[in-house]
């Protein structure tokens, strides 16, 4: 990847040398900082902070179809209604599983369990068997003949999650607890494949504690396994003051994954939302705005494919554009670079605002790379427009406390990266919902030639 910096000195001097031999008419260089200053004066981190408090502290972790992510719901349904805003929520059916482990020797131990997607469900007193060791969990040999009726033991690597999940199924097993191979824990999914009994992982260390207790005794563990059915996406309509020219769409979700309190990932987008659903509500525009928060993101992007999905062909004809903010103010340091991802890596109608309005700002963090874990991944592939901005490193890495419990505001949450990257998709969002603004169109940043500079700007490589 070349780094941006280098591109930004490139792209500078081509402006000077451009602007030095140009003959064309005198510039009314203050018309993109008085348009810009129209969003920029009125986001505040702080504000957002509040929302990202109440997600992340107040309620918790918000796992797909739990009752803590309707609460979430809830609560971003009346901050939008308290903005005067028309709110609908959609609800849809998901398939996710949400576990936990007792283990009969360690009754004190929280054991911080992640549910493989495609597993199997318990009823509400869950499954209770002793624990066999079944080493890899690869091959049918693996699987002792004692494993039937009991839980199956398993160590990840080797073969894929599925392929384990299968040979314990076919051994007669009642479960599966698998232990990770490196440090930490490991989201699973198995595939195609639906397992008929649960599945279930903890991190190494932990299977490392449980492994040492099975060598002096039996362990017994009791699994419980709840079935979640449903998910909602809020949104906020804003209409437009004279003809329907156009739908944006400004999304983010706000589920979590289980144990963390999820304040970078997604509270963060999720407050900043919120933020432009307050200060975008005042300005006139001609075109409509979406206001879009997406349930169960972390097991599938379910709510934004449920979205895309029931959208009309009225509909689509009009969309325009999606901005998508997914984990916008880690504190981390490396994570410097703000990447607006597209899903083919190819610059759009988002990628090119949000340069133009970096170029504006004076501001240098923006990269444009490729990307589709998030929820403009849908928007993307039906042909609209979308990008998703997201905090990384010079190698597209995230921070170290992604997905994790320490994922809160203490340890994950950077007031000046929320408002930094507020501030260039605020102005990048203005710049495409606005009503006609004659001087931006006359100023530097619009000069003909310089945008199709612009727009091959920033490109990862």
């Amino acid at each position: 990847m070349v780094k941006k910096s280098c591109r930004i000195l490139s792209l500078i001097l081509v402006f000077m040398m451009v602007f030095s031999i140009s003959s064309f008419a005198a510039i009314n260089t203050n018309a993109s900082t008085a348009f810009d200053q129209k969003v920029l004066a009125r986001i505040d981190s702080r504000k957002a902070l509040e929302h990202i408090k109440y997600l992340s502290e107040t309620i918790g972790p918000r796992v797909a179809g739990t009752a803590e992510e309707r609460q979430a719901a809830n609560y971003i349904s009346k901050q939008f209604e308290k903005l005067g805003y028309d709110v609908e929520v959609q609800t849809f059916e998901i398939n996710n599983v949400v576990s936990e482990l007792t283990v009969d020797i360690l009754k004190d131990k929280l054991f911080m369990v992640n549910t493989a997607t495609g597993s199997g469900y318990t009823d509400l007193d869950g499954i209770t068997g002793k624990l066999v060791d079944c080493g890899l969990g690869a091959a049918a040999t693996d699987f002792p003949a004692d494993v039937k009726g009991k839980i199956a033991f398993v160590q990840r690597g080797s073969v894929s999650f599925a392929i384990k999940a299968q040979n314990a199924v076919e051994a007669g097993a009642i479960g599966v607890l698998m232990y990770n191979n490196a440090p930490g824990n490991v989201n699973p999914t198995l595939g195609e494949y639906k397992s008929t009994i649960p599945y279930i992982s903890i991190s190494l260390e932990d299977g490392q504690v449980i492994f040492q207790s099975m060598k002096n005794s039996d362990v017994t563990v009791t699994i419980k396994a709840e079935l979640m059915t449903e998910s909602q996406n809020v949104i906020a309509t804003r209409k437009p003051l004279k003809a329907n020219t156009g739908i944006v769409y400004i999304t983010a979700h706000y589920d979590s994954v289980p144990h963390a309190p999820g304040a970078n990932d997604n509270a963060s987008g999720t407050a900043m939302l919120i933020e432009f659903a307050r200060i975008l509500k005042s300005y006139p525009t001609d075109k409509e705005i979406r206001f879009i928060a997406c349930g169960a993101e972390e097991i599938g992007l379910d709510g934004s494919y449920y979205y895309v999905e029931h959208l009309s062909q009225n509909e689509l004809d009009k969309s325009i554009a999606n901005f998508n903010m997914d984990m916008i103010a880690t504190s981390h340091g490396p994570c410097n670079i703000l990447y607006a991802d597209t899903t083919n890596g190819q610059p759009n109608l988002v990628t090119e605002s949000a340069v133009a309005s970096g170029m504006r700002l004076g501001n240098n963090i923006l990269e444009v790379g490729k990307g589709s874990s998030s929820d403009h991944r849908y928007f993307g592939e039906i042909g609209i427009p979308a990008a998703c901005f997201i905090w990384g490193d010079e190698d597209g890495n995230l921070e170290p406390w992604y997905h994790k419990p320490e994922d809160t505001i203490k340890i994950n949450i950077s007031l000046d990266r929320l408002q930094q990257a507020g501030e260039m998709i605020g102005a990048a969002l203005y710049d495409v919902i606005r009503t006609d603004t004659r001087n931006l169109e006359k100023s530097a940043i619009r000069r003909d030639g310089i945008e199709e500079k612009i727009n091959s700007f920033g490109i990862s490589e």
